[in-house]
């Protein structure tokens, strides 16, 4: 190389064909006969100097883009840019001080390495069943996708590199327009598809199943594609071609089921494993990652596919959790900020025009949005769905930018394809999430509101009933048992298996099969028995059909209210367990339920208790707390229940309630209604019209009692519970009581144990009384919900609840055949 044909700036050199040559002064040291640097005066220090800039700044805009539900990949690579050439990196001072080209080579070393086990993780998610179970419209979505999208990517490259036509091609460059291909039909990772339309409440939908299945698809195809590609390129001789071929083939068909079969034959499935049989498999990874590389595809692909072969089991799970969140989270940004040390902006429109990049950037958003359309308009879905669809595959993860690194590292893409797609991506994955968010709420038409007291006669009690342990589901059975399923008044009850969303989203979020008796949460769960498998065997015209929402705990009530309004719910009942700390009355009482209201606020919130207060808060139907205590073991053939009776809509849906439990010859209801002596307290007209049907109709029911108790103050009421808990009830029936403007509304104590339970609620479960009777607390919506905008009027009111009545002494229960029943509309 001649000095005339390069410019130098202190240590970097342009050549002629734009390409930098960077050279620098190392201090080395010697010893043990090498020549070496020592890494821990200057090398070190700046890297962890490095990395600490690099967090924060991501750390930054992760927060900022999840505020307006902008994918993470967005602000990852927005981390890259702002870190670069173009931003940052044009200052001086910045470059020598902080980022010097010394350092580079052992950032981008330690990315490279970590987007290794990055894509190992990508391919333990992938899981088979799902794919061998896929449903056409997923199939086809995935192929559209990949076929049609990728000449037009190939298109799209040399009508940059000709400027449309303005410039004559030297030579055809055939890899970089396969790149750029292969780039365009890709979609973004399963996790990241997952975690998006977790955050946007958008998994349980139809869509949101539909995009998990095809972005699995998506997945495989792209990696296939990859590793045949750079093959052919640059080994491209049949015999590479045939060993790359018969490699993947091998992993497929006879790796993935021997390794399924040794699993669950010698007895590793299940097992628990060590953290040094963790790091073992971590060390094959790399094994894998260099056979790969020797064989002349990407060492990434090779720890790709090591990850696919591995079966989902313990020890797939053991090594996600060790691994998942240092990888993912903490060390992938140093991968972005080398890709962001590839952007120069200045060259996006080197020797084009700039309408040229507009019109490649623009038709590139809109080719896989089009495919995608196209497809949801064969099978005639809404429009709003369709886009929405369009948009899920057409965003962009990790493997765009891994194709676009790997063929400018290659020099088949100069600074400006490189950096004209990567703008592309980056754009077609901004606008996901809040035009998302914004076709979900239009598609959402007419007010959702379920009640027990709203429902028809005829129709069957739909009921959505939230899972957590399988002493829940046992629970739930028990009560939905008691509560007079028949063949006119059946009981549909949607068992939802509620689980934590992770950083690592496993496959198994796609739920086609949740609806068949052979589904079982054990997938998630591998040390413990199917949580949702009293489910399968009802009786007693109780229908049962499972799912599982996986989200996080803060947010997982909008999935259960989304998923309620969905299949028109009547009810959402859910479990809490507390046991009783005080009898109510004496000093010794205040001090012991002050210190559980202290250890409350200081320790951390129980996970269902976060669920559970969100339901309360958002519900816009009835929602129905069951503080199990013994129910579910009693054995005696008659069961004694008490409904207590206040005033307002939380109280006339829990009598409904009960009313409905009285059917059963096993029950005995007592109702109580408790009069305050306070002439400021009376009863608005729906309640006493409401208490006055109820007094007729079941007049000549002689299993159930109704009495009026007078109470002059708190501690009455309190006597007055313990008296009624004496008579050995096995279950009280509440209303919630929120917004109730009655007196007896407050407690002796100005602050609730447990709020989500109501004043009354709150008071019982604490009564030494009640220790052995289960409580049933109602609440008809959230407060927030107007009342007046769902509840009947008075007359309305009297006739549903005359009418359900009737219902009910026309048509007792029996013990015909269950009716089958299909699924919720």
């Amino acid at each position: 190389m001649n000095s005339s044909d390069l410019e130098t700036y202190d240590s970097i050199f342009i050549n002629w064909n734009d390409t930098l040559q960077v050279c620098f002064n190392r201090t080395a040291s010697h010893g043990s006969a090498l020549w070496i640097e020592n890494s821990v005066e200057k090398t070190l220090p700046s890297f962890v100097l490095q990395f600490a800039i690099i967090l924060a700044l991501n750390r930054f805009l992760l927060l900022v883009s999840a505020q307006y539900h902008v994918p993470r990949i967005v602000a990852n690579i927005f981390t890259g840019f702002l870190l670069g050439p173009s931003v940052l990196g044009r200052w001086n001072a910045f470059i020598k001080n902080t980022f010097p080209f010394s350092n580079m080579v052992p950032l981008e070393t330690v990315g490279a390495v970590i987007l290794v086990y990055y894509v190992f993780m990508l391919g333990l998610e992938i899981d088979f069943k799902p794919i061998t179970r896929l449903h056409h419209k997923a199939a086809l979505v995935a192929i559209a996708g990949t076929i049609f999208t990728s000449p037009i990517g190939c298109g799209l490259y040399f009508m940059l590199v000709t400027d449309m036509g303005r410039k004559s091609l030297s030579h055809v460059n055939v890899k970089g327009a396969t790149l750029w291909g292969i780039t365009l039909s890709c979609s973004s990772e399963f996790p990241e598809i997952a975690k998006i339309l977790s955050d946007l409440k958008l998994l349980l939908t139809e869509n949101g199943q539909l995009a998990l299945t095809a972005c699995l698809i998506n997945d495989l195809f792209s990696w296939t594609l990859l590793v045949l590609a750079l093959t052919h390129f640059y080994y491209a001789s049949l015999t590479s071609l045939v060993i790359t071929v018969v490699l993947v083939l091998v992993c497929f068909f006879a790796l993935h089921p021997f390794f399924k079969w040794l699993f669950n034959n010698v007895g590793m499935r299940d097992r628990e494993f060590l953290e040094s049989q963790v790091i073992f498999v971590l060390h094959i990874v790399l094994v894998f990652g260099f056979l790969a590389d020797g064989l002349g595809v990407l060492s990434i692909t090779g720890a790709f596919f090591l990850g696919v072969v591995i079966p989902q089991g313990a020890l797939n799970n053991a090594v996600q959790d060790k691994v998942q969140d240092f990888v993912a989270v903490f060390m992938m940004p140093l991968f972005f900020v080398a890709v962001g040390e590839r952007i120069k902006v200045q060259d996006f429109a080197l020797d084009t025009h700039g309408s040229t990049v507009v019109v490649v950037v623009v038709l590139a958003f809109v080719a896989k949005i089009v495919c995608t359309m196209a497809v949801s308009w064969f099978f005639q879905m809404p429009h709003m769905e369709g886009l929405s669809l369009a948009l899920l595959m057409n965003t962009k993860g990790t493997m765009p930018l891994i194709i676009l690194c790997t063929g400018r590292d290659r020099l088949e893409l100069d600074n400006q394809t490189f950096g004209v797609m990567l703008l592309a991506c980056w754009l077609m994955t901004i606008p996901v999430g809040p035009v998302s968010v914004a076709l979900t709420k239009a598609s959402k038409t007419g007010k959702f509101q379920g009640s027990v007291q709203g429902a028809t006669p005829d129709s069957p009690l739909k009921v959505l009933a939230c899972i957590h342990t399988k002493r829940d589901a046992n629970v739930i059975i028990n009560l939905l048992k008691a509560s007079c399923p028949s063949v006119r008044t059946p009981i549909q009850v949607l068992a939802v298996e509620l689980n934590k969303m992770t950083n690592r989203p496993a496959s198994s979020l796609i739920i086609r099969d949740a609806r068949k008796p052979s589904f079982t949460s054990k997938s998630l769960r591998l040390d413990t028995e199917d949580t949702l498998g009293s489910f399968d065997n009802l009786s007693q015209a109780i229908f049962g059909e499972k799912m599982r929402i996986i989200s996080d705990y803060n947010s997982m009530h909008k999935d259960i209210l989304n998923l309620a309004r969905q299949r028109g719910v009547t009810l959402i009942l859910t479990t809490l367990y507390k046991q009783p700390t005080y009898d109510g009355l004496g000093a010794g009482a205040a001090t012991a339920r002050a210190v559980n209201i202290i250890n409350r606020d200081r320790a951390s919130k129980d996970e269902k208790k976060v669920v559970l207060e969100g339901l309360v808060r958002d519900a816009a139907c009835c929602v129905a707390i069951f503080v199990d205590r013994g129910l579910s073991h009693n054995r005696s053939k008659e069961q004694r229940v008490a409904m207590f009776y206040i005033a307002g809509a939380d109280d006339r849906e829990a009598l409904c309630y009960a009313w409905r439990m009285s059917g059963s010859p096993e029950v005995k209801l007592t109702v109580v209604r408790l009069v305050w002596e306070n002439p400021n307290d009376e009863f608005d007209e729906t309640d006493k019209e409401f208490i006055k049907g109820f007094v007729q109709q079941s007049g000549d029911v002689p299993r159930v009692r109704y009495l009026e108790k007078a109470v002059r103050d708190e501690k009455e009421t309190v006597k007055l519970l313990n008296k009624v808990g004496s008579k050995g009830f096995d279950l009280y029936v509440v209303g919630r009581g929120h917004g109730r403007k009655m007196s007896l509304a407050q407690t002796v104590d100005p602050v609730l144990e447990e709020p989500a339970l109501g004043p009354l609620g709150d008071a019982l479960t604490d009564l030494n009384s009640a220790a052995e009777t289960s409580i049933l607390i109602f609440q008809r919506q959230a407060q927030h919900v107007e009342e007046g905008k769902h509840a009947g009027s008075a007359s309305a009111s009297q006739k549903g609840f005359d009418s359900m009545v009737d219902q009910q002494l026309l048509y007792p229960p029996t013990r015909s055949p269950p009716m089958l029943f299909g699924h919720y509309a």
